[in-house]
């Protein structure tokens, strides 16, 4: 009976002691908690628009086209913004190897009250080049070669060739671009044939109504 008892008991104590030691072992924690400033991997940066950014706007810009009732000139002589050849430097009509053939002119929606019409062709490419002046064109118009043609009754100006009258377009080089502007007139100027520019510029002052420009290109 003492044996078993002592059996007992050093069995109590054995089990006791295995709990102890079970109780006493360090218990090691491992935080799994990604910190703030962990990031995945392999997640590149895309630039994020805030509400504070408003959009790029373009601006259109805004396109002013002449009325469509307005004061204007053309000419079945010059194509596609060049004059052509027979009014130029390989024209076959000349006068001192100078082209003088002018070509035909057409104005439309002219001013009422204008009794007639004055010419200036210049050449800005070629330092201003007076190529042709004109007094008094009818409103109606000019015919081709009006400038030998009805060079008695046409009012014409000097131009640079020296001889009164169209000397056409001769560029030594290169292309130039002529300017023609035609001035609608309230009364004819009071000058004489062969007027320089500068004198018709003083004799229109005050009498132009409208003004309208119509330019042409010629190639040496």
């Amino acid at each position: 009976m003492k044996r078993t008892i002592l059996s007992f008991a050093l069995a109590v104590l054995l089990i006791s002691a295995v709990g102890c030691q079970q109780q006493s072992a360090p218990v090691t924690v491992v935080d799994v908690t990604p910190t703030p400033s962990q990031a995945p991997a392999n997640v590149p940066d895309v630039p994020i628009q805030t509400a504070t950014e408003a959009p790029v706007v373009t601006e259109v810009p805004t396109v002013t086209e002449a009325p469509s009732d307005a004061f204007s000139l053309s000419s079945t002589g010059i194509v596609d913004g060049a004059i052509a050849d027979d009014f130029g430097a390989r024209a076959s009509q000349t006068k001192a190897g100078i082209p003088n053939r002018s070509f035909e002119l057409a104005f439309a929606n002219v001013p009422e009250g204008t009794v007639c019409i004055a010419l200036t062709m210049i050449d800005p490419d070629g330092g201003d080049w007076v190529h042709w002046l004109v007094a008094n064109a009818p409103v109606e118009g000019l015919p081709e070669n009006a400038s030998v043609d009805l060079a008695d009754s046409l009012l014409q100006g000097k131009n640079d060739f020296r001889f009164t009258g169209y000397g056409g377009p001769t560029p030594p080089t290169g292309t130039h671009t002529y300017v023609i502007t035609a001035y609608a007139l309230s009364e004819v100027p009071s000058l004489s044939y062969g007027f320089s520019l500068k004198e018709l510029t003083s004799a229109i002052e005050g009498k132009v109504l409208a003004a309208a420009v119509l330019n042409g290109t010629y190639a040496h």
